[in-house]
């Protein structure tokens, strides 16, 4: 069952919340590592008259076997997903299918103690279509505004052997997106600059389970060391809200309440951009976090543990036709 909180009025602003949120800013805020940090290259993929097709593959790898000491030790994980994005120029606005690929392997390692003497370690791989978005982004004035629509297409109810709703391959809701973006562009001798502010909520949902609202701040600048060889760095602060998770009281025992689903985080990303072609970039970023703060209580009142996130490593190609 899906509840829907879109009312009937249309708007233009409505309109433009129906198109989906272009791959630059996505940022899906998992607890204990899986973050998705909002590394840029919008530059390198002009929807050119002359090229009216771009095509964008991107491969997240994501290492959580060995986050901060062994914090968080109840489960460990590889994501080794893939993202694939095709943009095209319509009608003076670029549009976008974003298609990812989730790859991911969960691992349980809970230690023997006096009540449970029996160690737990399973392992299982998670692997499927995840939630595709169907963007847009176009020209206002001085700045660049990004809208659209997550949709449910990936699983959702898969029997997970590590208990947290937020590990599966889709949200199971319909999530509306909205980001205003400024450029700075410079010479040869100047670094390119940009900002980009961003917030993505879910308006259709479960009646047992609603993913958190999700708000994020990107700042990065970009120089080109040669014609050829271009240096980013960014910095992003994600605020991910609490999922609003009822699974457990509707009988699905296996899902606890996410307490660790809410945080506030910082993080720091360099990369390369390397032009292989007159139509090809393929470029390189390494994602960390910098601080990460869990913004949840448990129902009794007592603090849960800080969550904690994991580099990423990212690496991509874009093509123009």
């Amino acid at each position: 069952m899906k509840t829907s909180f879109l009312s009937g009025r249309t708007t233009r602003a409505a309109l433009c919340s129906l198109l989906a949120l272009g791959a630059t800013t996505e940022a899906q805020a998992c607890p204990c590592g899986c973050v998705r940090v909002p590394v840029d290259n919008l530059l390198d993929r002009p929807a050119a008259a002359t090229s009216p097709f771009t095509v964008d593959v991107r491969y997240d790898y994501v290492d959580q076997n060995r986050r901060n000491n062994d914090a968080h030790a109840h489960f460990y994980a590889v994501h080794r997903n893939v993202t694939t994005t095709l943009e095209t120029n319509f009608a003076g606005q670029v549009w976008s299918l974003s298609i990812p690929r989730v790859d991911r392997t969960l691992r349980t390692n809970i230690l023997p103690t006096v009540a449970n003497p029996t160690p737990v370690n399973t392992s299982q791989d998670v692997d499927g279509l995840g939630d595709i978005a169907l963007s847009t982004r176009f020209k206002w004035s001085d700045y660049v505004v990004i809208a659209g629509v997550k949709l449910p297409t990936g699983e959702d109810d898969l029997t997970l052997n590590v208990s947290r709703r937020y590990l599966q391959p889709g949200t199971g809701s319909t999530d509306l997106m909205l980001a205003v973006r400024r450029e700075y562009s410079a010479d040869a001798d100047h670094p390119w600059f940009f900002w980009q502010v961003g917030a993505q909520g879910a308006v259709a949902y479960d009646a047992n389970f609603r993913p958190g609202t999700t708000l994020t701040g990107t700042l990065g600048a970009r120089y080109d060391w040669t014609e050829s060889l271009k240096f980013s760095l960014q910095t992003t602060a994600i605020r991910q809200f609490r999922d609003k998770n009822t699974l457990n009281a509707a009988g699905f025992t296996a899902y606890a309440e996410d307490l660790e689903s809410a945080a506030f985080s910082t993080h720091i990303a360099t990369g390369l951009n390397y032009q292989l072609g007159a139509k090809t970039v393929a470029y390189l970023f390494y994602s960390t976090p910098l601080k990460n703060n869990n913004l949840s209580g448990r129902p009794n009142g007592t603090l849960v543990n800080p969550v904690h996130s994991s580099e990423i490593w990212s690496l991509g190609l874009s093509h123009s036709f």
